[in-house]
């Protein structure tokens, strides 16, 4: 691996905004006021470091680490985040059992219901993408977009995912998913869930306890900076997203995080 040059920080992190995982590890930095460099428009440095080209991608010094729930569970390790990732061994297996959980379970409201709803504006591209490395994303988004009943089978997605987490995570209807106390397995999950609200696709009455917990995780610190691009993006099911409303939301989301002294590499 090439190591590249080390930034004030001397930790990078590929991604933007407008990425669930990558949203749920800057906001893991800002709640612990750890200092980050954010690259949202380096392709040719997400590359040497991910072969699935895939944000986010982390750099810390000559070390490369990507997928969310490593990147997130490395952090705390080295940092000692124990309120993220607890000490007893039966809630870290929890967070853990969670993060496993989280990909064929709540990201899926991303690949089946967000997604479709933001790549209508550059479906040509989705669909004429023959070098992909994430063979499983780009065919969901696929699938997804050619499916005439997208919102009804989106929603019906969702709907599963928030009876699964209120019955495997949330029974208590009080807490978080794996404690009393928010860890790196809420963040993951409010990345998911929490976006489809301000884009009007999906109503959460129906689940009670995932909607309270939505609302516990709206209070935490940075919440409002971190999703303003989702606030800038809005209504996407009323009046379906373009190219030129996708970069202007990109842009908001990017300078609400320089607004927190987050290192923004243009």
């Amino acid at each position: 691996m090439t190591a590249r040059a080390a930034s004030k920080t001397d930790l990078v992190l590929y991604g933007g905004p407008a990425s669930q995982p990558t949203r749920s590890v800057i906001w893991a930095c800002l709640l612990k006021g750890l200092a980050i460099e954010l690259r949202p428009n380096d392709p040719e440095g997400l590359e040497e470091h991910n072969p699935k080209r895939q944000m986010p991608t982390l750099l810390d010094g000559d070390f490369a680490l990507y997928e969310m729930g490593a990147i997130l569970v490395y952090l705390s390790e080295k940092h000692g985040w124990t309120d993220l990732l607890p000490e007893s061994l039966e809630q870290r297996a929890k967070v853990h059992q969670y993060l496993h959980f989280h990909h064929t379970s709540t990201r899926l409201a991303t690949m089946k219901l967000m997604g479709p709803h933001v790549t209508i504006a550059f479906r040509e591209v989705i669909e004429a993408r023959d070098d992909a490395a994430d063979v499983m994303q780009i065919e969901l988004l696929r699938a997804a977009l050619r499916d005439p009943d997208v919102l009804g089978r989106g929603r019906e997605t969702v709907s599963l995912v928030c009876r699964l987490l209120e019955r495997g995570f949330l029974e208590d209807g009080d807490g978080f998913l794996c404690s009393k106390r928010p860890t790196i397995a809420d963040l993951a999950a409010y990345e998911e869930l929490a976006q489809l609200r301000p884009a009007n696709l999906f109503d959460f009455e129906a689940h009670p306890h995932v909607r309270a917990w939505l609302e516990r995780m709206d209070a935490l610190p940075f919440c409002d900076a971190v999703h303003r691009y989702n606030e800038a993006l809005g209504d996407i099911l009323t009046e379906p997203n373009t190219l030129e409303r996708f970069q202007q939301a990109n842009v908001a989301g990017l300078e609400a995080l320089r607004g927190c002294g987050v290192e923004v590499c243009s």
